[in-house]
C-alpha cells in the first residue's frame, strides 16, 4: 500500500519542488495573460493566448526534476558525452529560465529558439539512438516524435516574435513546424485507433486507469481529433483553427483525465505529475503553433503576435 501523499511531500524534495515550480509559473502566466493579451484578442484567438502559459508551466516542473533528482537523471545522458552531472544541472536551469522568460514575456523569442534547439538536440543525441536500438517499439516512436513536436512548436513560437529582419525566415520555419506537427498528430491518432486502451493524446505506455469511464470514447475520440487536425494542418485548410481546436481538446483531456490521475497520485512523479505535465505541455505547444499560422480570409488578430510587439519594443 502506498504511503500517504503527505509523507512523500515530507521526504522527497522533488515532489514539493515540482508542485511549487509549476504552480508558480502557471499562476504568473495566467495573471499576465488575462490582464494583457486575452482582452485584446478575438474569438478562438483568446485561447491561443493561453498557449505560452501552458507551455511554460511544465518546463518549470521538468526543470525542478533535473535539480532535485540530478544523479538519477544522469543515466539519460549518452555515455560518450562527458560531465553527466553538469549537463543535467545545466538543462534544469535552462528549463526554469525558459519557463520564466516565456511566462513573463521577457526575451521570450530567444528563450523559445534556444528551447527548440535543445529539444532538437535531445532527439538527435538521445532519442534517435534509442529508436535505432528498438525501432519497432511504438512507445519509443511516440517519445521521439513528442520531443520533435516540442522542438518544432518552440521554433514556431520564436517565429512569432521575430523582428523584421528575420521574419521571412521565421515564417518559413513556422511552415515547416506545421508540417512536422501535422504528421506527428496523425501518427498519434492512428495509434489511438489501434490501441484505445492507453492514455490519450500522446500514446505512451500507461493504460487508462479502470476507474476512468468511457475508455473507447476517449481513445477513438482523441484519435479522430488528431487525425482530422493533422490532415488540416498538412493541407493548410483552416490550419490555424484546426491546431487551436486540437489544443483545446488536449487541454480538456488534461482536465478530465490527467488531473484526476494527478489527484489520485499527487506524490508519484512518474504516474501523476509527468503525464499531466507532458500532456499540458503538448496542449500549449499546439496553441502556440496555432498562433504562428496566419489567419485565413481576415486580418490577423492581436493574438497572432501579442508578444511580438512587446518583444520588439523592449
Amino acid at each position: 500500500m502506498p504511503l500517504p501523499a503527505a509523507v512523500f511531500f515530507a521526504i522527497r524534495p522533488i515532489v514539493p519542488a515540482t508542485w511549487v515550480a509549476g504552480s508558480a509559473i502557471l499562476l504568473v502566466g495566467l495573471i499576465l495573460a488575462f490582464r494583457r493579451d486575452i482582452p485584446r484578442a478575438r474569438g478562438l484567438d483568446k485561447v491561443i493566448c493561453l498557449g505560452p502559459v501552458f507551455f511554460a508551466a511544465p518546463l518549470a516542473v521538468f526543470g525542478a526534476e533535473h535539480l532535485t533528482i540530478t544523479r538519477a537523471m544522469t543515466v539519460m545522458v549518452p555515455h560518450w558525452i562527458p560531465w553527466h552531472l553538469f549537463w543535467v544541472l545545466f538543462v534544469g536551469v535552462a528549463l526554469i529560465a525558459a519557463a520564466i522568460s516565456i511566462a513573463v514575456q521577457r526575451m521570450a523569442g530567444l528563450a523559445a529558439a534556444l528551447l527548440g534547439l535543445m529539444f532538437f538536440l535531445f532527439v538527435v543525441l538521445m532519442d534517435v539512438e534509442g529508436l535505432a536500438t528498438i525501432p519497432r517499439n511504438r512507445f519509443m516512436q511516440a517519445l521521439t516524435l513528442r520531443e520533435l513536436a516540442f522542438s518544432a512548436c518552440a521554433f514556431a513560437f520564436a517565429s512569432t516574435l521575430a523582428n523584421d529582419r528575420w521574419r521571412p525566415a521565421a515564417q518559413r520555419l513556422a511552415t515547416v513546424a506545421r508540417y512536422v506537427v501535422g504528421v506527428i498528430v496523425i501518427f498519434y491518432g492512428v495509434q489511438h485507433f489501434l490501441h484505445p486502451q492507453f492514455v490519450p493524446v500522446i500514446p505512451l505506455e500507461m493504460p487508462l486507469p479502470a476507474w476512468i469511464p468511457f475508455h473507447p470514447l476517449i481513445g477513438y475520440g482523441v484519435g479522430t481529433a488528431e487525425v482530422v487536425a493533422g490532415l488540416a494542418m498538412l493541407a493548410n485548410w483552416h490550419a490555424r483553427t484546426a491546431a487551436t481546436l486540437l489544443g483545446i481538446v488536449t487541454c480538456v483531456v488534461v482536465l478530465l483525465v490527467y488531473l484526476p490521475i494527478l489527484a489520485v497520485y499527487p506524490a508519484d512523479i512518474d504516474v501523476g505529475m509527468n503525464y499531466f505535465g507532458d500532456t499540458l505541455f503538448f496542449g500549449g505547444a499546439l496553441l502556440i503553433l496555432a498562433g504562428s499560422i496566419p489567419p485565413q480570409h481576415r486580418q490577423p488578430s492581436p493574438a497572432a503576435a501579442p508578444m511580438a510587439a512587446k518583444f520588439q519594443n523592449s
